[in-house]
């Protein structure tokens, strides 16, 4: 027996000791392309119930007995990874790019993708920081379908993009889209100062599904932006600092003083020969021209090139960023503090005022998460900026404009400096009607600065209270939020004509100086502080501020009763702003403009196939009359999941997601302008007369204003979409495709058809209609390549065409004036023929002509009524609009190991631009390139620009607008391209950093567009603009994030 007893003994011991031996303690760390990433499960796959996760450096230990672990984290792909004889490892997870747009974020709450009935467009914030503009509505075009924008101008802090969701719907109203940042309503300039560095996510919500629960305020679609917030983890401190050139996409250029000058001349010569002057005489002679031509004579002959003594090649841009972020389970904080400096493109020339463009901005957030009990969460966010822009005073317009006008900077104008130093002036200038302002370069250098200075000051906290006590699943949140922008303006100037400071003719022959601009002034005068006003001689202005209180209470329902899932949502909101609001005699400034509002969603899915979704709204404004006030505002949709039924399952396997659904709703606009619609209005004023025996007593007055109408409501919009999203072979494929389309109505219309006879502006009446419908497709696929490479190919394409159907409109002499049928934004334009007139034409009679002008080499254009004379009446409505109707987008990234590259490109058809005659016509504009290719008898049809006459008559761009000047500003972007570098586990390790990211991208690189063909302008220029604008610009930038 003490035998057996022995070899049992013994072999238990050796059991035991083989035991001991499999098992070992196995050290590792988890890292993405960003950095360290804690929270990464890390499983035994021998022992699923054997695991850990990894710290807040991506550090793990795990004792197993097996030879493969399992890494796995939401939206990164899972790995396997081998540790036979290994102690330690190091792995990277690829971010799952199909999974990360599995939750996306609709109206107060989020929704699985695959329950989600609705059309939504989302882009996280990783993407959007690819893009180093400073505004960020400027980095999503391209990227999300139903998201439209045209960027006007490159300014600092006046570059963001005008931006529209599915196109426009009113004519007269509103179509600006709801800005919600964590469910608070934003206005377009604090949605354009967010910093993108603390944007988590973008969502866009297009139909009447998502929308209808904002009533009153989602016709227009709604933008959400959430906001990042700390993690679980040791403290990590980030530091981002980027710096970048920016660069006009478009450097005015223009014919040297030489050109122009003949210019000139041969519109003088053209003009006289239709009507032979003996005693006529050119502008600039021949010796003239040869100085010009021959630089001998700087002084009395010079050759400004305006653009290279005005702007810079490059100008800076600097931004950068801290963020600390960390917490435990029962309190997470996200904190960040974040600069801008933006420069402007105009050289420095400030003597004792600084003249520069710029534009400074400080942001700054702090989101708390506080976890007070099990069942009770509460947020604390106080977030803002600071911004101050600066403008120069140097032009009564602005200085682009100055820089397009022949009469402000034509290069023959001035030397900008006399052989002494002295700022130069010229009697041609001073001749110049209503352009004799004094040297530009001494504007600049003294006339000072207009700033504007704003601060934006957010509170926000939020609670949640699980009430699983009541019922599993449900849970009540409130939120409250305040909003506070106070802005003033200070302005430190002398004069804009520039008559505040000395100039002097200098004469080469004799050398002698005479006065510049005006005669007998001796110094420089005093600047003046003007108020935002403009009142001289006064302290500074206040400002004004504008301020939003809101208020929430949410009551949530999430439950699953097996393959059964409900949930559900009620809302109280109620929101009240106080504002400057100048309309009507500043007789709404300050007075609080409330809103208050009930909202209401259900939703239940059977096994994620058969999706059935309502909501609604009842809600409304106090700027409408009793009665009219509140609206209700339902939806409904449905979704059916193809591929989970089991025929699909079972054949089609390939296939992940096949989902159609469709939803129909009304949603509404307040088209008032903040005003109370419903009041009439009147003007006060003032008068003299005959009162007794004195002349000229004064007496105040009022007059009748506008009528009131207490009917006057919201317009509505009935919205219908049909979807469909797919899914193929485990998700590297996937596409969206919608179809939708929107009725407004009860459009705020002034009435046309009521006679003028009447003697009284009409109220506003509900009245106008208009559809508007389209199409939009995203695709998107994804692979690697084997373990290090990887690629990812995304498409966007969205149509939007929008028709007026009724608008009541007085009616027209002829059908072709009719604007009901038309594109909103349509504007009269005489159709070109595509012929100039030539000689013969002018002497034939039976050729129809202008009223005015018709002289050999004008534009001839089509007579509509067949009067025999051109005239407002052949004016017509065709073609396209300045709005693009299409806009497309096509994003191609790959990365290899640690590198990885992006482009974004993006392009916007069917629409036209323009310029009127300060930009584009010799009369006005400085001499450019296309008017070198004027008609000619030898060129005929074949001239690319009208004859050069003094005078513009027909040809005129303003006066006899036509398809000659507003022509396809089609175009293609290379919007953005970012490439970088992120450092690998064993480099941190050696760095002793957690995180290392190097990359360069950059912003409207090229472009290509239709517009070349007779304009030197960005495409995105607002039709029949007016003056030079300041061009927007593509950015080259540089930048380092690092994680300690």
């Amino acid at each position: 027996m003490k035998k057996y007893i022995y070899i049992l003994s013994v072999f238990l011991f050796v059991l035991s000791f083989s035991a001991i031996a499999q098992k070992r303690e196995i050290a590792g760390q988890v890292s993405d392309k960003d950095g360290a990433l804690p929270g990464v499960s890390v499983i035994d796959k021998a022992n699923p119930k054997n695991g850990t996760v990894t710290d807040a450096n991506g550090r793990f230990r795990l004792t197993t007995e097996g030879n493969i672990i399992t890494l796995k984290m939401i939206g990164y792909i899972a790995k396997e990874v081998s540790i036979q004889g290994l102690n330690s490892i190091t792995a990277t997870l690829t971010e799952d790019q199909t999974n990360l747009d599995e939750v996306v974020v609709v109206g107060f709450g989020e929704k699985k993708k695959i329950t989600l009935t609705g059309a939504v467009s989302a882009i996280s914030g990783k993407d959007i920081k690819q893009s180093p503009s400073p505004s960020l509505q400027n980095t999503l075009a391209g990227r999300v379908t139903g998201f439209s924008s045209q960027q006007r101008s490159g300014q600092p802090g006046r570059d963001g993009a005008s931006f529209n969701v599915r196109g426009v719907g009113s004519y007269t109203g509103n179509n600006n889209p709801l800005i919600l940042v964590d469910d608070i309503e934003f206005t377009y300039d604090q949605f354009s100062s967010l910093n993108a560095n603390e944007v988590e996510s973008v969502s866009i919500l297009k139909d009447a599904s998502t929308t209808s629960i904002y009533g009153i305020k989602g016709a227009n679609g709604v933008i959400l932006v959430t906001t990042v917030r700390g993690r679980v983890g040791k403290p990590q401190i980030t530091f981002q600092a980027e710096y970048g050139l920016n660069q006009l996409t478009r450097r005015p250029e223009y014919l040297d003083a030489y050109q122009s000058a003949s210019i000139i001349n041969q519109g003088e010569l053209n003009t006289n020969a239709l009507n032979p002057n003996p005693s006529f005489v050119r502008t600039f002679s021949d010796q003239d021209l040869e100085l010009y031509r021959n630089g001998t004579d700087p002084y009395g002959h010079p050759n400004n090139d305006w653009t290279d003594i005005l702007l810079k090649k490059f100008a800076p841009q600097v931004r950068g960023n801290f963020d600390i972020t960390g917490g435990t389970e029962k309190a997470k904080y996200f904190v960040s503090i974040g600069y801008l400096n933006q420069g402007g493109q105009l050289k420095d020339y400030s003597a004792d005022l600084n003249s520069q463009f710029y534009y400074k901005r400080y942001n700054y957030r702090s989101n708390v998460d506080v976890k007070l009990t099990k069942t009770l969460d509460v947020k604390f966010d106080l977030f803002g900026n600071v911004d101050e822009l600066n403008n120069n005073n140097a032009s009564a317009n602005s200085l682009f404009s100055d820089l397009g006008r022949t009469a402000e900077t034509a290069p023959f104008n001035y030397p900008v400096y006399n052989p002494d130093g002295s700022l130069g002036y010229s009697l041609w200038q001073r001749n110049s009607s209503g352009r004799n302002n004094n040297n530009l370069i001494g504007r600049l250098m003294y006339n000072g600065y207009s700033r504007s200075f704003s601060n934006n000051i957010n509170l926000a906290t939020s609670a949640v209270q699980k009430l699983d006590f009541i019922t599993k699943g449900l849970s009540v949140k409130g939120t409250l939020a305040y909003r506070n922008l106070y802005n003033y303006t200070r302005n430190l100037q002398r004069p804009a004509s520039g008559t505040g400071f000395i100039s002097y003719i200098y004469d080469p022959v004799t050398g002698t100086y005479n006065f510049g601009q005006r005669d007998n002034v001796y110094r420089i005068s005093i600047p003046v502080l003007t108020t935002s006003s403009g009142s001289e001689n006064t302290t500074l202005s206040p400002g004004s501020t504008s301020s939003a209180l809101t208020m929430q209470a949410i009551l949530n329902y999430n439950r699953s009763f097996g393959n059964h899932n409900v949930t559900g949502l009620f809302l109280y909101n109620q929101n009240s702003k106080t504002y400057q609001n100048n309309a009507d005699g500043r007789r709404y400034n300050f007075i609080p403009e409330n809103f208050r509002g009930y909202t209401a969603r259900l939703g239940y899915d059977y096994k994620q196939k058969y999706i059935f979704e309502v909501s609604g709204a009842y809600n409304g404004t106090d700027r409408f009359a009793v009665g009219k006030r509140l609206g209700f505002f339902p939806a409904g949709s449905v979704g059916w999941n193809i591929a989970e039924e089991k025929i699909f399952k079972d054949n089609l396997k390939f296939i992940d997601l096949f989902k159609a659904r469709a939803s129909y709703g009304l949603v509404g606009v307040d088209g008032t302008g903040g005003t109370y619609a419903y009041l009439q209005s009147y003007t006060a004023g003032s008068g003299t007369g005959l009162f007794g025996l004195a002349p000229n007593n004064s007496y105040g007055l009022a007059t009748e204003g506008t009528l009131g109408n207490d009917q006057v409501t919201w317009e509505k919009e009935k919205k219908l979409d049909i979807g469909l999203d797919v899914a193929f072979f485990k998700r590297k494929f996937t596409a969206s495709f919608d179809y939708f389309n929107n009725n407004r109505y009860d459009i705020l219309t002034t009435r046309g058809t009521v006679s003028a006879v009447f003697g009284q502006n009409l109220p506003p009446v509900n009245l106008g209609k208009v559809n508007n419908k389209g199409f939009e497709v995203e695709f998107g696929f994804n692979d690697n390549i084997g373990t290090d490479w990887r690629y990812t190919v995304r498409g966007t394409y969205s149509l939007a065409k929008n028709k007026i159907v009724f608008a009541d409109e007085a009616v027209q002499n002829y059908a072709y004036q009719t604007l009901t049928g038309q594109s909103i934004g349509s504007v009269l334009k005489y159709n070109w023929t595509g012929e100039f007139y030539s000689i013969a034409d002018i002497a034939d009679p039976t050729v129809p002509k202008p009223i005015i002008g018709g002289r050999p080499g004008d534009l001839k254009y089509k007579d509509l009524n067949a009067d025999g004379v051109i005239d407002a009446n052949d004016r017509s409505y065709f073609g396209y609009t300045n709005l693009p109707n299409t806009t497309l987008g096509l994003t191609l990234g790959a990365s290899y190991k640690n590198f990885s590259v992006t482009v974004l490109f993006q392009g916007a058809t069917n629409f036209v631009a323009s310029a009127q005659g300060a930009v584009i016509h010799h009369n006005a504009s400085k001499a450019l390139p296309i008017h070198l290719e004027h008609w000619t008898p030898e060129l005929g049809n074949n001239a690319k620009y009208p004859q050069l006459y003094t005078t513009a008559l027909s040809q005129s761009p303003r006066d006899f607008y036509s398809d000659f000047w507003a022509i396809p500003a089609d175009y293609v972007r290379l919007k953005t391209a970012e490439i970088s570098y992120t450092a690998g586990p064993k480099l941190l390790s050696k760095l002793r950093l957690k995180g290392l990211r190097l990359y360069t991208n950059g912003y409207n690189l090229l472009t290509w567009t239709k517009l070349d063909k007779l304009y030197n302008l960005d495409p995105e220029v607002l039709e029949s603009i007016a003056d030079l604008p300041y061009p927007p610009t593509r950015i080259l930038n540089f930048g380092i994030n690092v994680t300690f």
